[in-house]
Order: C-alpha cells, then sequence, then structure tokens
C-alpha cells in the first residue's frame, strides 16, 4: 500500500513535519502546500532528511515568494524531491529561468502558468529553458492566446514535459482541437468540465489523440447527460485518460456501464464524496472495476468503518483503490484499520495532516513501512 500525507505549510509544526519526514518509509510520501510559508530553514532541514530515498513534495505559490527561498529548495532538493510553483506568471522570469537551468537534468522541478494571466512570453521562454528535469503546465489554458498556446506546444516537441488544461464550459473556437492536434509526444492535454462539451466535438478530439496523445477529460457526475460519459470512455484511446468527480451523484447504472465500457484496457476513474454516499454503489464500482479503473473516495472518514473495511477487501491486491481522510475529522483507530486492511494497490490519503495527532501519524507511518 501507498501513505500519503499532505501538510499546509501555513499551519503545521515544524517539529512534527521533521518526525513525519525522519519516520517516513518507502511506501510515505510528504506533500507540503503553501511551502513559502514553511521557515527556510525548517524547510531546508526537511529537505535534507528527505535526502536522496523519501518521496517529498513542496509546493509554492509564486505570487508570494519571499527571498529566494525557492531557489534554495531547489538546490537542496534529492532525487526524490519535488519542487513545484504554481503561479508561475507572477515569479519574475529571469529568476524563474535561473531556477529551471539549476533544475537540469537531475533534479525534479515544476512550475504550473495560469492561461488568463500570462504576460509577454514568459510561457514559451520556460518551456524553451526547460530539460528534462522540469515540466511546465498551464490551466486555464482557454483563456490564453492560442497563438502563444500554440508556441509553447511547438516549443515542448515531443522531448519537453508540458501539460495545458483546458474549462469545457468556457471553450472558444477551435483552440482545445489545435492544441491537441499540436501536442507531441510528452505534452498531456486536459480538459475539465468535460460534460459541458457537445459530444460530438469530444468524440473528435478522441479522434485526434487517437491512441498517441495523451489526452484527459474529467466529468461530474451530477451533471451527466444522455449516454455522454459511456460514449467518451468507448471512444477513448490508448491514452486518453476519461475521470468522473462527484461520482456518488451519477446514475449508477450509467456508472457502471461506463466501468464496463473500460474494461482491462482503457484509462478510467471515478471519485466518491465519502459523506454522501447511497446504498452500496461505491462497492458496486469498485467490484466492476478492470485492471486500469481507478477508483477513490475523498472524505473517508464519514464513511463507516466496517463500510471501509469491506471496500479494502473487495480491493484486494489488484485493484486500483485510494481513500483520502481529513487530519482534522478522522479517528485515529479508523485511520489505522484503513491502512493496516489497505491492499498492494490501494492509497490511503491524509489531507490536513498538520491537523492529526503526530503520534496517529508516526502509527500509520510504521504501518506502511
Amino acid at each position: 500500500m501507498k501513505l500519503v500525507l499532505n501538510f499546509d505549510g501555513s499551519a503545521l509544526t515544524a517539529n512534527n513535519l521533521q518526525q513525519a519526514i525522519t519516520a517516513a518509509g518507502a511506501n510515505t510520501t510528504i506533500n507540503i502546500d503553501t511551502a513559502q510559508a514553511v521557515n527556510i530553514t525548517t524547510l531546508l532541514q526537511v529537505i535534507g532528511i528527505a535526502g536522496n530515498t523519501k518521496r517529498l513534495n513542496a509546493t509554492f505559490n509564486g505570487a508570494q515568494l519571499t527571498s529566494s527561498n525557492l531557489q534554495q529548495a531547489v538546490n537542496a532538493s534529492g532525487s526524490n524531491t519535488n519542487i513545484a510553483v504554481n503561479t508561475a506568471q507572477a515569479v519574475n522570469i529571469n529568476t524563474l529561468l535561473s531556477i529551471i537551468s539549476s533544475v537540469g537534468t537531475t533534479k525534479h522541478f515544476s512550475a504550473d502558468f495560469n492561461g488568463a494571466q500570462l504576460t509577454a512570453n514568459n510561457l514559451q521562454q520556460a518551456v524553451t529553458a526547460a530539460q528534462s528535469g522540469t515540466s511546465i503546465s498551464v490551466n486555464t489554458a482557454q483563456a490564453a492566446n492560442i497563438t502563444a498556446l500554440l508556441e509553447a506546444i511547438n516549443a515542448a516537441g515531443s522531448s519537453k514535459a508540458f501539460s495545458a488544461n483546458f474549462n469545457g464550459a468556457q471553450l472558444t473556437g477551435t483552440n482545445l482541437q489545435q492544441a491537441l492536434t499540436a501536442a507531441g509526444t510528452n505534452t498531456s492535454i486536459g480538459v475539465n468540465t468535460a460534460q459541458a462539451i457537445n459530444i460530438t466535438t469530444f468524440l473528435q478530439l478522441l479522434s485526434i489523440a487517437g491512441n498517441t496523445k495523451k489526452f484527459s477529460a474529467d466529468f461530474n457526475g451530477a451533471q451527466l447527460t444522455s449516454n455522454n460519459l459511456q460514449q467518451a470512455v468507448s471512444a477513448a484511446g490508448t491514452d486518453s485518460s476519461i475521470s468522473v468527480n462527484t461520482a456518488q451523484a451519477a446514475n449508477i447504472t450509467a456508472l457502471l456501464q461506463a466501468i464496463q465500457n473500460a474494461g482491462n484496457n482503457k484509462n478510467f476513474s471515478a471519485d466518491f464524496n465519502g459523506a454522501q454516499l447511497t446504498a452500496d454503489n461505491l462497492q458496486q464500482a469498485l467490484t466492476a472495476a478492470g485492471t486500469k479503473t481507478k477508483i477513490s473516495v475523498n472524505t473517508a472518514q464519514a464513511v463507516n468503518i466496517n463500510t471501509m473495511l469491506q471496500l479494502l477487501s473487495i480491493a484486494g491486491i489488484s485493484k486500483l483503490f485510494s481513500a483520502a481522510f481529513n487530519g482534522a475529522q478522522l479517528t485515529a483507530n479508523n485511520l489505522q484499520q484503513a491502512v493496516s486492511n489497505a491492499g498492494a494497490n490501494t492509497t490511503i490519503i491524509v489531507t490536513s495532516a498538520q491537523s492529526a495527532p503526530i503520534a496517529t501519524l508516526l502509527d500509520v507511518i510504521g504501518t506502511a513501512g
């Protein structure tokens, strides 16, 4: 099993974070969000403890950087540590290019730009400068100038890691189709709110993606119409991924049909809210899931522990299942039981880990191994 602990850098206790990373074994990943709020001395100590063996991710907000904290974090990072910056359009371009240069091919760095706030040719410059250790992404891509976006995709070619995510309810013209057509083998094109896209247009996108391009589409389970989700899964190529959020609101028959269409060779995922489950829909979905279908539940602390143990039993060692518990609302014993009963392909996530008792975290880290 895998254990993931998500800490909020603006609310954590330094000593607890250090204890968690020190105890973390090969099956545990530590994530720090709002890393710019963590004292730089503390952060560098944590990165040092992670070394080249522990799995650590630290994400900075580019609009809230102070001094050279981001650069220091990148310079100190080991081979299993990833340093990321969101709101990258707010970072001085010379600073960003300097960081990308220092990352080279040996470190792991990612930068995410907001497509609605791009200035000059900063995105293109970042992509051009990126080596194999850096991945560049743009969210709200539907708001980006299409010429600038296509220049970035062309700069990525087939060797650089680049991704662009569009909002399906705000598409204009054929921007999404153009981006997908231009995408190289290491470029990922994604669309959220996919249920808002005309099904004919959507099937055209899947046709463009074929079996060679990386394309992903996320549907809202509470807003599905007709059999659009099922059609999407059936038409998806080998490098396309179809997902549905708010899956507890989806018609169970439609959802099971989509899972059946995915079989064992298509990439499909469904995420349920554990506080809004009805009947045994989640159990049915997990039971039906093929080898490449991922079933997840958020707000898992709201799920009856017996139900959770039943789900973990259904998942066994072969199914892809994950459960996310809120560290501020969980029952320690329930979390421990979930970790203890998790199979090889199950991931247990603790969000707001800084709110969970450190003794509880150390306990489950020990169990995870």
